[in-house]
């Protein structure tokens, strides 16, 4: 089976390096202007943090993305794999088309909520700046934090608006046709992988929908995770000489999730 699989979290990725290379900037410019004297030390340290936050937060998720990629490449290349295809030209066309338009509402700005907080962290830390100095110094450090803090914000808006833009394009204009297995309680689809335990993660429900296409739908259910669901439905288009096989292995896909769901109770 010849195939290529690239990160899962590209996404992500790019939009972290966008913050790196700003904390990096913004501590490279703090530090300047406080050996000038211009500015207390003590924004160093902020600018510092962020770098140090955001570039670990980049690794992990590097890391990450990496250990996933091995799972689905030997998943791919083992016999647990029960049917596989690749789409036709004119299929992955059309996957593109319909995953460009379910997107677009990713590349607008969202200035209001980094924009807020970071602009009153910047007033925040301006005040207490300023705190000994007296009323104007308070006034003026706050107001001065507070529009760096406001900035900073909007430059955080504009990478990650710009990053899911460049990713939809990079995904839109991908000439590689994307690539479908499926396994017991195990899915690689275009990028995507998924591989279930049967106890904390599995496929609930699976089921071939037909309309103008045949849509594979699956109802996933992932272990607790930070900030996401843990259920998520996957739809994946299923070419017409592949329906009979596909028909064919969904009885085992469900009857292995209902046992194992029964063994845990």
């Amino acid at each position: 089976m010849n195939f290529r699989i690239r990160h899962p979290y590209q996404r992500a990725i790019i939009t972290l390096a966008g913050f790196v290379g700003l904390a990096l900037l913004v501590t490279l410019a703090t530090w300047g202007l406080s050996a000038a004297g211009t500015i207390d030390l003590a924004i160093i340290w902020i600018g510092m943090t962020f770098l140090a936050f955001f570039g670990l937060l980049l690794v992990v998720i590097w890391i990450l993305g990496i250990r996933q990629m091995r799972r689905a490449k030997a998943f791919l290349e083992s016999e647990r794999v029960l049917v596989s295809w690749t789409y036709s030209t004119a299929e992955w066309q059309q996957l593109k088309e319909t995953l460009w338009q379910e997107e677009k509402g990713d590349w607008k700005l969202q200035f209001g909520c980094l924009t807020f907080l970071l602009g009153l962290a910047g007033l925040l830390t301006g005040i207490m700046l300023g705190w000994q100095d007296g009323l104007f110094a308070i006034l003026t450090q706050g107001l001065i934090g507070l529009m760096l803090g406001g900035l900073v914000g909007g430059i955080l808006g504009v990478l990650v608006a710009g990053s899911n833009y460049f990713s939809a394009r990079q995904a839109h204009s991908n000439p590689e046709p994307g690539l479908v297995a499926l396994g017991v309680n195990e899915i690689y689809a275009s990028d995507d992988y998924f591989k279930g335990d049967g106890v904390n993660s599995y496929i609930r429900e699976v089921k071939l929908t037909r309309d103008k296409t045949f849509t594979l739908v699956l109802e996933l259910v992932f272990p607790p995770r930070p900030r996401m669901p843990s259920e998520e439905q996957w739809s994946i288009l299923v070419p017409p000489q592949w329906v009979e096989r596909v028909e064919e292995i969904l009885p085992v896909l469900v009857t292995y999730q209902e046992d194992r769901a029964v063994e845990s109770d």
